[in-house]
């Protein structure tokens, strides 16, 4: 007996082949869309992984919010040694939260720990051309490591990095070796380290430190070449910041003081604000130092914070939002998403009014995720409609 491809999905009976493919043409219907700037009472139609027009059949999602997907400039990887698991992993839990792109960025910090180099590679080299959520390649790079420059261009040019961070954490570790031996033993152990190996890879950069401005601007120098964004994750002040910003690193992401997000505001850097660190976001917002909200970790985090920041009557929520789709969007310089246009590429997230939660995330006209009573919505849409019985979008026998 053949069955309808969205009636498959539901049940589980689609071959992974069929499974991803496109949703039938539908309509979203009865929800509260986000659609040029307002919130509206207005109806979705996707055909063909693309918003589109028409008279289709209808979803009722009475009661929820249809917003553009979610655009993440800095998803972080989860723990782990296994590429291809840490890769699932990371597209799970990107669809649970209603992320449809995201730039996967590992980190290329010391010799151990699931920021080995090595560790980064192993995860980027296992990333397909394809994927969804749509995942895309990055990297953030422990400014310190001056000793591996060429390995490091040779790395971005292959694997077609397009997005970068500096990040240091060498300070830290630094004042903590010489002054808190404990806590150093935590962290060398945090990072699968022995201590007398981290404090050997901490002496050696700190041997190297004059040769980091000269790393840093080779870095740069590739990353123009090769068309890649790059920016830098927590200055603490407005000097640092302008430091970045003279090399080309125009993302300040995670500002640690005011000082640094003026001073990005000042040159035109856009500043990024992570959804892990929600008081100092709250904060840099009030204080309209904002372009960006990126999940830096904590992804599961992104839509309960949109929410708690738009009100109870949800009137911020448009400006909001942009700052997680369409801004980053445009950044990034990805034209087909962060909007529900027509024409645009139809990701999209769907959130219950009444529990605040992410029920559906439908990447390029593919369900990503689906969830509670969404899914009861969906069936019951599939039962009474889907593709006619000769479109080849349809499950096997």
């Amino acid at each position: 007996m053949r069955i309808s491809y969205l009636a498959a999905i539901l049940h589980g009976t689609t071959p992974p082949s069929i499974a991803m493919s496109c949703l039938p043409p539908l309509r979203l219907v009865g929800a509260t869309i986000l659609r040029e700037g307002e919130l509206r009472q207005r109806s979705v139609a996707i055909s063909r992984g693309r918003i589109g027009k028409g008279p289709l059949p209808g979803v009722d999602l009475t009661g929820y919010l249809v917003l553009p997907g979610i655009v993440d400039m800095l998803l972080r990887p989860g723990p782990g040694h296994d590429a291809r698991a840490r890769l699932r992993g990371s597209a799970q839990l990107a669809a649970r939260s209603g992320i449809t792109t995201a730039w996967l960025t590992p980190g290329w910090s010391w010799e151990g720990g699931a920021d080995a180099p090595e560790q980064a590679e192993a995860l980027l080299a296992a990333m397909p051309r394809n994927s969804v959520p749509d995942l895309r390649p990055a990297l953030s790079i422990e400014s310190s490591r001056a000793d591996c420059t060429q390995h490091l261009i040779d790395m971005c040019q292959r694997r077609g990095i397009r997005l970068a961070w500096f990040e240091s954490d060498f300070a830290r570790l630094r004042d903590l070796m010489l002054h808190d031996a404990l806590a150093f033993g935590v962290e060398a152990a945090r990072q699968e380290m022995p201590v007398a190996d981290l404090a050997a890879a901490l002496d050696d950069a700190a041997g190297r430190r004059r040769d980091v401005p000269r790393h840093l601007c080779r870095l740069a120098e590739v990353f123009d070449e090769i068309r890649a964004r790059y920016g830098s994750i927590g200055d603490t002040g407005g000097a640092m910041r302008e430091t970045h910003s003279m090399i080309g690193a125009g993302l300040a992401a995670r500002p640690a003081a005011h000082s640094a997000a003026a001073a990005a505001r000042a040159m035109g850097d856009p500043v990024l604000l992570s959804a892990a660190d929600e008081d100092r976001l709250r904060d840099f917002l009030r204080g309209g130092l904002g372009d960006v909200i990126i999940s830096d970790g904590a992804p599961e985090r992104m839509v309960p914070l949109a929410l708690s920041l738009a009100g109870p009557d949800l009137a911020r929520l448009p400006r909001i939002w942009a700052l997680m789709s369409e801004r980053p969007a445009e950044i990034m310089g990805l034209s087909d998403r962060g909007r529900l246009d027509h024409g645009c590429r139809a990701d999209l997230t769907i959130i219950s009014l009444e529990t605040g939660e992410v029920e559906a995330t439908i990447c390029a006209g593919r369900l990503t995720y689906l969830e509670g009573e969404a899914r009861a919505r969906f069936s019951r849409a599939a039962v009474t409609s889907g593709p006619p019985p000769d479109d080849p979008r349809i499950a096997a026998e």
